[in-house]
């Protein structure tokens, strides 16, 4: 293009849509900057930014290509991180993961990666217990309300019945053999 040369409105609009395109990918590589995403929550993300639609699918779709969008890495990064720092259990990872828009099949995937045996889940879930009871001990609680916390606080964080029964007991054996 030159200085004083006109542009057809069909090529306006095409450069119209180019500068759209443009500052939805800036967008885009600054939410990424901050921290890995979802395609789902990065598309969320920059339609409650009123982007149009097609442009946002078009932005993803490149951002996919150049692999700086993956579900399955920012699933397994997701899970390593909320395993490491929050000590979470197998359901509530599972529902977060859903709530981030990942595909069930990845969901499974990590799963199967980040829990590959029992014991594992129950260290997690006896250091949770161990953690809350030191908190809740010296509250003057009878022995079944404080049960029945630890039990709340353990489900909460995504333990199945069974590994939070097993957690508590060895807590509680551990705590009567301190006695």
């Amino acid at each position: 293009m030159r200085k004083g040369s006109e542009v057809s409105e069909s090529h306006f609009d095409y450069l119209v849509k180019e500068n759209q395109k443009f500052f939805i990918k800036q967008k885009a590589f600054t939410l990424l900057g901050k921290r890995l995403h979802s395609v789902y929550e990065l598309r969320t993300k920059l339609r409650q930014k009123k982007y149009d639609a097609d442009l946002i699918q078009l932005t993803i779709d490149d951002l996919l290509n150049g692999h700086y969008l993956d579900d399955m890495k920012f699933a397994e990064m997701y899970a390593e991180e909320k395993l490491r720092l929050k000590l979470w259990g197998k359901t509530k990872l599972k529902s977060e993961l859903m709530k981030k828009g990942i595909a069930s099949a990845a969901i499974t995937a990590v799963l199967e990666d980040k829990f590959p045996a029992l014991d594992e889940e129950l260290d997690n879930a006896s250091q949770l217990v161990q953690k809350k009871y030191n908190q809740l001990k010296n509250r003057n609680m009878e022995h079944q309300k404080l049960v029945k916390r630890l039990y709340a606080f353990l489900i909460s964080r995504g333990y199945s019945y069974d590994v939070t029964r097993q957690a508590i007991d060895k807590v509680f054996n551990l705590t009567l053999e301190e006695e």
